[in-house]
């Protein structure tokens, strides 16, 4: 990246150009506005996110310090943020036991929910193993007519394995659900409902298995360690790329030149700010937005920080509030494509307009966070 910056600073500032134009041809204010229309989000979402986040980075600065000092080091450089915490655990789970753990992890959601789950997941949704030619990583798919199909490459000796099961589950539970609920116009929900089912799951996966394991202290500080990973690199990491998206963006819109510099100086600046003096900055980290695919994709790295948020306080009030609650996320998962997304979070009891459920989720975060740091 470092050899080829020009080049790949050159497109990612004419890929900003390109939707400039888009925006103005289609008399939006704003590139954002231009990207936000479709799923009649307002821009006040995006603004409490990044504020929000902003606001509330202490958690996420304990964390990198807890972890500089659980390796052992003087100092924590942003790949060291990849070795894990906790090594070595012993995990082996077949695909048949994994999906009794699933079914098992979503029983909140009642019977009805974990019935169609399981026979799904032992039926014909599930393409499970690696085989010779096939495609790596795992997705669910299908369409009106068909099952919500799923791919996957399931490993019974990795833990990850299982919450990816379970994820994709999410999707495809939620596909379930909204073609059998909705007419085929309105049946293909947007992105941004679409990650709210998929770390519901995984949210209560997390919970379920921290039960499951209370008494093996490895197992538990890894599954602790996970969620808190997952929680920084989708919220705090992707609401980062999301004020980046709109910096540069501004600054295409006011005709300023947007070059290598330009940007180099304002990631730089971006890094500085949600990773404090809890991380050495290497010079060639400032290059990094160079190779981030999402920037193509204007203003869409949002939605990962506001599904985890969304996900995180709807499953907490699932578990908390039963009966109630309960249905209502079933209903969430019904509407399908029915109404626009933050009127179908809004029925199942979240409201994405406030910086409340935001908030809810960095307290999440922070409450994971203390709760490694006792186990230490």
């Amino acid at each position: 990246y470092q050899d080829h910056k020009h080049t790949l600073a050159a497109t990612l500032s004419n890929s900003i150009k390109k939707d400039f134009f888009y925006s103005r041809v289609r008399n939006f204010n704003d590139c954002r506005m231009s990207a936000l229309f479709s799923d009649n989000i307002p821009e006040t979402v995006y603004d409490n996110l990044i504020e929000s986040v902003k606001k509330n980075l202490g958690p996420l600065f304990k964390y990198l310090n807890f972890r500089k000092k659980a390796l052992g080091i003087k100092e924590l450089h942003f790949y060291d943020t990849y070795v894990p915490i906790i090594t070595d655990v012993n995990f082996h789970m077949p695909y048949e036991e994994a999906v009794d753990v699933v079914v098992s992890a979503m029983a909140s959601l009642g019977d009805e929910y974990c019935r169609v789950l399981a026979e799904g997941l032992l039926g014909g949704w599930v393409d499970r193993y690696e085989n010779r030619g096939k495609r790596s990583g795992a997705y669910s798919s299908g369409c009106y007519d068909s099952p919500p199909y799923i791919l996957l490459n399931y490993d019974e000796h990795n833990l990850n394995s299982l919450y990816t099961l379970i994820h994709e589950a999410g999707h495809s539970m939620h596909s379930y659900y909204s073609r059998k609920y909705q007419p085929y116009v309105d049946h293909d929900y947007t992105i941004f409902a679409a990650e709210v089912a998929s770390t519901f799951n995984e949210d209560l996966l997390s919970r379920y298995l921290l039960k499951v394991y209370k008494d093996n202290p490895k197992m538990k500080a890894y599954i602790l360690t996970r969620e808190i990973d997952n929680i920084r690199a989708t919220l705090f990491r992707q609401t980062m790329f999301a004020e980046f998206e709109q910096i540069t963006h501004a600054i295409v819109e006011a005709h300023d030149p947007l070059t290598l510099e330009v940007m180099t100086e304002k990631y730089h600046k971006l890094l500085q700010t949600y990773f404090g003096d809890s991380l050495v900055l290497d010079p060639v980290l400032s290059l990094e937005y160079l190779r981030i695919p999402h920037f193509y994709s204007a203003f869409y790295v949002y939605k990962y920080a506001t599904g985890v948020s969304a996900a995180i306080a709807l499953a907490d009030k699932v578990v908390k509030e039963g009966e109630a609650a309960r249905q209502a996320y079933l209903d969430f998962l019904k509407l399908g494509g029915s109404k626009f997304p933050l009127d179908e979070l809004l029925d199942a009891g979240i409201d994405m307009r406030s910086p409340e459920t935001i908030e809810r989720a960095v307290a999440h975060f922070g409450d994971l966070v203390d709760r490694l740091i006792e186990m230490q």
